[in-house]
């Protein structure tokens, strides 16, 4: 009899946090399509060269403002930080 009580008492439990939230309209999963989009971040390497990271994509900034996918390698931000690159995407 104890085991019976147990069990009712975690299948309780178990629903629970679903009941609690009941009222509240279902929220949909995003699409597998849909892409999330970060405004792009400028850093400036140790070298004095500008570049954007906009998601996992890392570009040089030249002086007039045009963007070029950055060269394979790691580079070291002016802070320290070392990112390496390759085929213009950041891989770590």
């Amino acid at each position: 009899m104890k085991k019976l009580a147990l069990l009712a008492a975690v299948a309780l439990l178990a629903v629970a946090p679903v009941a609690a939230h009941a009222n509240e309209p279902a929220k949909e999963a995003p699409a597998a399509t849909e892409t999330t989009t970060m405004a792009p971040v400028e850093h400036t390497l140790k070298d004095g060269t500008k570049v954007s990271v906009e998601g996992d994509v890392v570009s040089v900034v030249a002086a007039d403002g045009t963007k070029t996918p950055a060269p394979d390698g790691e580079h070291e931000l002016a802070d320290g930080t070392k990112i390496t690159t390759k085929d213009g995407k950041l891989v770590k």
